[in-house]
């Protein structure tokens, strides 16, 4: 949303329409945020269903599937607002897109080191809200799923902020 617009000038325009740059963000981040919540809540609702139907009945114990399915779609609309934050400050596709896996795949690699790194990545705290094998403290850190959700949204807020750079720079 960001760096396409960078690419080929057309910032200039969106930001004579609309001069404030932090509005421009802030709507493009409510845009990404919402369509990546609705797309991923949708999808991982299917695929619950689905699954449920596959499985044999009485064998696997089913809890209650609304706190992570909330909370999966949660995760993705963070990390989509993440990718236009990066996008926004790095102002290149393929920087940006390399930039935003390492930040969502690197930490996790570090995860017998310093436990407290992976717990910082948005795959820990997507590990957490579908309860998968590989969630637990000593992989992921001791934080639960929704404190861990917590703290990638404060990171991302926080990189967001600092793509309001954009408004010191030239376009």
């Amino acid at each position: 949303m960001v760096t396409g617009e960078c690419s080929s000038g057309t910032i200039r325009t969106t930001f004579a329409a609309v001069p404030h740059r932090g509005t421009v963000f802030a709507a493009k981040a409510t845009l990404v945020a919402a369509v990546m919540y609705v797309l991923t809540l949708l999808s991982c609702s299917t695929a619950y269903v689905v699954g449920d139907a596959m499985l044999p009945e009485g064998r696997y114990a089913q809890g209650d599937p609304l706190p992570a399915l909330f909370g999966i779609a949660a995760s993705f609309a963070v990390a989509a607002v993440l990718g236009l934050a990066v996008g926004t400050l790095v102002r290149h596709s393929a920087g940006a897109v390399t930039t935003v896996i390492g930040l969502l795949v690197l930490p996790s690699l570090f995860g017998n080191a310093e436990r407290w790194i992976a717990g910082l990545s948005p795959k820990a705290a997507l590990e957490k809200l579908t309860q998968t094998s590989d969630a637990a403290a000593d992989t992921v850190g001791s934080l639960g799923p929704w404190p861990s959700l917590l703290l990638v949204a404060a990171g991302t807020a926080g990189v967001s902020l600092a793509a309001l750079l954009l408004r010191r720079r030239d376009v």
